[in-house]
């Protein structure tokens, strides 16, 4: 499965919409460490593991007519843009590695949770999955000090929790 493909999936399966470019990075990332082994590589960034072929993935997608992106403007006049299906689409049988209806139920549970917890739920898997050093939590509450509050860490380790996946260091 190719970038292009990953990205209308991923798209698809939240119910043919997803909003922002920073929630849809931290969905691919956290369905790969599910096991959708989407093969992407990811790398940290402003906002945690990010994966520039993903981005490019939806750039196709949106060239070939596939998806449409509306850019608005949030809270305070930041950006945001909001993923959409051009024309309907039948579900995939797979998204990567994962059975569509796994993939859909874990993106509604992160559909669940704001962008700030999305955000620190991925780069707390991603510092430990690259080994940083420090446990990972340690290390988040140092890259991201505003965000990494006790209280949107629990609602983290939560989501992190409900998708099966391990904080601890292995």
């Amino acid at each position: 499965m190719n970038a292009e493909e990953i990205a209308v999936n991923l798209i698809k399966l939240s119910r043919g919409k997803s909003v922002d470019r920073t929630r849809l990075q931290k969905e691919a990332y956290l369905l790969d460490q599910c096991g959708a082994e989407f093969g992407l590589p990811f790398t940290y960034h402003y906002y945690g593991p990010y994966s520039f072929e993903l981005a490019y993935g939806w750039e196709d997608a949106l060239a070939e007519g596939r998806i449409e992106i509306e850019e608005k403007l949030g809270g305070y006049g930041v950006p945001y843009s909001i993923f959409k299906l051009k024309e309907p689409c039948s579900d995939p049988d797979n998204l990567g590695n994962l059975p569509a209806a796994d993939a859909r139920a874990r993106l509604e549970k992160m559909e669940g949770v704001s962008e700030i917890v999305l955000e620190l739920a991925a780069t707390i898997i991603y510092l430990k999955e690259e080994g940083y050093g420090e446990p990972p939590i340690k290390e988040l509450k140092t890259r991201k000090p505003l965000k990494a509050t006790d209280k949107l860490i629990k609602k983290a380790t939560d989501l992190l929790s409900d998708l099966q996946l391990s904080v601890a260091s292995d």
